[in-house]
């Protein structure tokens, strides 16, 4: 009985450390929220000087990707490969689908979203996208970190710059998120079929969860890679109960022999 009180208590304490250890890295990247419906009561500017609630601009299968317009860095690289891929998908824009840009630094304004939305929309090669069916919109700091929460989009201050993630996530008629798309480069296909998805309501985890485990977002590299740190933990953790397993039983059995003599 002396032996499980002490097996337990270190167990409790080396996941104690390991919980506080995740809970001091401050959140970034992309933490998926599938399933969950976006709050369509905030409010946004489009790049005409107009205020809209977010309930009166989803109302189709919408892709919606969260950039700044004076970023120096992936945002371009994002909407570029989102221009591409949009000339490529097959269903009808307005109708099948639309875009929703949103910058989540609240300083920027409606000024510069209209200029980010001339630059981006007649880059398209496809006629059949009016200016209507991509919208470039800007926020207050409240109603932005509300929604990127909800969206699982995490980022932080670095100077006058962010660093961030990029990401397309998918969003049903009704606000619900159904799907992710990561990095910069998106294929036609799978555009298409995250669409329709969305269009049903679907949610479709983009990687594993196990995945999720394994990788964490590197802002130097605007990438995952493999979090070698969690998972020897995790390794190591698991190897100490295995072995305080082994040791439980060994005694039991020995207990075992003992009485039997």
């Amino acid at each position: 009985m002396r032996n499980m009180i002490y097996i337990f208590a270190f167990l409790f304490c080396f996941s104690s450390i390991l919980a506080n250890t995740e809970q001091s890295e401050e959140k970034l990247g992309i933490e998926e929220h599938l399933g969950e419906t976006l709050p369509l009561e905030l409010s946004f500017t489009n790049s005409d000087g107009k205020t809209y609630k977010l309930s009166e601009l989803i109302d189709k299968p919408t892709i919606l990707a969260f950039v700044y317009y004076n970023c120096p860095g992936i945002c371009s690289p994002l909407l570029t490969g989102l221009s591409e891929v949009v000339d490529k998908v097959e269903l009808n824009p307005g109708e099948d689908f639309q875009v929703l840009t949103i910058s989540f630094d609240h300083k920027e304004n409606a000024e510069l979203a209209k200029k980010w939305h001339k630059n981006h929309f007649s880059s398209l090669k496809r006629k059949d996208m009016s200016p209507e069916d991509w919208k470039f919109m800007v926020g207050d700091s409240l109603s932005v970190r509300k929604l990127t929460d909800a969206a699982g989009f995490y980022y932080k201050e670095d100077g006058k710059d962010y660093v961030h993630a990029a990401t397309l996530i998918m969003v049903s008629p009704k606000g619900k998120i159904t799907r992710y798309l990561t990095g910069t480069q998106f294929l036609p296909f799978d555009v298409k079929m995250a669409l329709i998805e969305a269009s049903e309501g679907k949610a479709t985890p983009t990687i594993n969860k196990i995945l999720e485990y394994c990788f964490s977002y590197d802002p130097e590299g605007n990438k995952y890679v493999f979090n070698f740190n969690k998972i020897a933990g995790t390794v190591i953790f698991a190897s100490i109960g295995l072995f305080f397993a082994v040791l439980l039983i060994k005694g039991r059995k020995k207990d075992k022999n003992s009485n039997k003599e």
